[in-house]
């Protein structure tokens, strides 16, 4: 059993993740700001840092600034003057406005916030290097990307695709070539984590080839929505390996068009046998597996992933050709 459903749910849950991420990191550097004695909220980080680098501010200009909505500004900004370290005053140009700006003990609390915030900042950098990924950028480009073009349009361009369009497999071409990678790193780092022989296959699908073997793309219309590869493991065996289906097309066919796709290219070049790898954790595929003739064998050989569990062979002479 999954000890997180939001993993099965993939992009459609991504809402959620990201208001647990915030919460899990609001939580945590809440409490960093306690063990320091310093009695500052985390969400009002935005507020008083656009303050304190401005001087003074009204609160439409901060809540354009930071994307944010002018209650929710106004609110934050309320509890900053109630704790003493914003002062607030009317606009003497424009009565409707008011004007925020650092009170004695804000300046005070700016001082011994600075340096938290210099480590903080490291220590977030930490995280993006270990997951080898800038999630502050990647965030950023995926605001930028819902502005151009919104969710409802992105939703009436695929609707048709995605419903209705039939799944094709067709051979490796370079102008598709990087889907084999990008495919693959999603289901490999939500499960698991990207090992060296990951990176080694993914970064030259082309060398599968050089060496004998295929790798194939599953289109719906214009959409690569899966990959597979076999790698030639002798004259009489292929070896199945990374398959990976969009989240989108899961339960349209997809997955199992490769498979077939990848049984009948072994026969076709005198394959007796088709073998694979996998983790019984991936509970879908190793049902496709199976009722396509999969049965589990003792592995002849250690694997190159930690990640495997389990060993899987197709004897070839006793699949029917369509």
């Amino acid at each position: 059993m999954n000890v997180d459903y939001l993993n099965d749910l993939g992009n459609l849950a991504l809402g959620s993740r990201l208001k647990r991420l915030a919460d899990r990191l609001g939580q945590q550097v809440g409490q960093l700001y306690r063990e320091q004695g310093i009695d500052f909220e985390p969400r009002w980080f935005p507020v008083f840092r656009y303050v304190a680098d401005k001087g003074t501010a009204s609160v439409t200009d901060i809540a354009v600034a930071v994307g944010v909505t002018h209650p929710a500004v106004n609110q934050i900004s309320e509890e900053l003057t109630r704790a003493g370290y914003l002062n607030s005053v009317v606009d003497r140009s424009d009565k409707r406005r008011r004007m925020l700006s650092l009170s004695a003990e804000g300046k005070r609390i700016k001082l011994q916030l600075e340096p938290i915030w210099k480590v903080l900042h490291a220590a977030l950098s930490d995280v993006s290097e270990e997951i080898q990924n800038d999630l502050v950028n990647q965030s950023m480009r995926f605001e930028k990307a819902l502005m151009q073009k919104s969710l409802s349009s992105r939703f009436s361009e695929l609707k048709s695709s995605v419903l209705n369009a039939q799944p094709e497999v067709v051979d490796y071409s370079p102008e598709i070539g990087h889907h084999f990678a990008r495919l693959n790193r999603v289901w490999i780092e939500k499960y698991f984590y990207l090992e060296q022989e990951d990176l080694r296959v993914l970064g030259d699908p082309q060398k599968i080839i050089d060496d004998g073997g295929f790798v194939f793309f599953a289109k719906v219309g214009n959409k690569v929505a899966g990959t597979c590869a076999l790698i030639k493991s002798s004259d009489k065996c292929f070896e199945l390996v990374k398959m990976a289906v969009d989240e989108a097309y899961r339960g349209s066919g997809v997955g199992r068009l490769l498979l077939e796709r990848s049984i009948e290219r072994a026969k076709a070049y005198d394959a007796s046998e088709l073998m694979l790898e996998t983790n019984s954790v991936l509970e879908s595929a190793v049902r496709l597996y199976r009722k396509l003739g999969f049965r589990e064998i003792e592995a002849a050989h250690e694997s190159k992933f930690s990640r495997v569990n389990l060993t899987m062979s197709l004897q070839l002479a006793a699949v029917i050709s369509k």
